[in-house]
């Protein structure tokens, strides 16, 4: 199975969050070196680069403090949400009105549910970069 099969998986999984989840208008994932796994359907690919770019600005930053498991902007229009999955990171940008249990719960249930699954189907891990 190669990288496009976990993209596909991947991408399927992050719109069902947002068929679950009406409130998430962006999620996408990307590695460590900042690549771009999968965005859900309505991800503008500008908009994924600069958050990834701004994100690699921090990631340098928190190096020293032992790394990131997850940040979270709030605006007054919505949330953005960066956390740690296995080795990548998933970006969540809900709205403001969003019940961020439900959200939460979803992403950080279904996300590496998936991606063990994937890993169990082929023999060897997605690469990583």
């Amino acid at each position: 199975m190669d990288d496009e099969v976990y993209a596909f998986a991947l991408k399927n999984t992050l719109n069902e969050i947002q068929n679950i989840c009406p409130d998430v208008k962006n999620s996408f994932m990307f590695n460590e070196d900042g690549e771009i796994i999968a965005a859900n359907e309505n991800a503008p690919e500008k908009t994924l680069v600069q958050v990834v770019n701004a994100f690699d600005g921090m990631m340098e930053k928190a190096d020293a403090l032992g790394g990131v498991e997850g940040i979270i902007f709030e605006g007054s229009k919505g949330r953005v949400s960066i956390s740690s999955v296995s080795s990548f990171y998933l970006v969540t940008v809900t709205t403001k009105d969003a019940d961020r249990n439900l959200v939460d719960t979803v992403t950080r249930v279904l996300v590496p549910t998936v991606l063990r699954l994937l890993e169990k189907i082929t023999s060897a891990p997605l690469k990583r970069g």
